[in-house]
């Protein structure tokens, strides 16, 4: 196990701070945008898309430059990434999807 100068053990601070980070995008992640798309699917239902085929594009780029620093545990963020990336696309489809048949009205104003 990896003790810095310090005498602080790396390895579980940095598994134990990684842990409570990935909590924290989770909640926000699927907590604000997601239902705000279901709540005003009607609105922005054609523009949803095209914002989750680019930020998805942008976590190609990522998980592709952090496997190649991963070396020999690049499958590791392979499957991280595949996991995040599949998830919130499946979110987002199924947000809309729930938005534009309950025909309840958004909560936004465009006046």
């Amino acid at each position: 196990m990896a003790v810095d100068a310090a005498g602080v053990l790396a390895g579980p601070m940095l598994v134990t701070a990684v842990t409570a980070e990935l909590v924290y995008q989770l909640v926000g992640a699927n907590m604000s945008s997601p239902q705000t798309a279901e709540l005003n699917a009607e609105a922005r239902a054609p523009t949803i898309d095209k914002w989750v085929r680019l930020t998805n594009a942008e976590a190609a780029g990522w998980i592709l430059l952090l496997m190649i620093l991963a070396r020999r545990l690049w499958a590791y963020v392979l499957l991280g990434g595949l996991i995040a990336a599949v998830g919130m696309w499946l979110k987002y489809r199924y947000a809309i999807s729930s938005g534009l048949s309950d025909g309840q009205p958004g909560t936004e104003s465009y006046a």
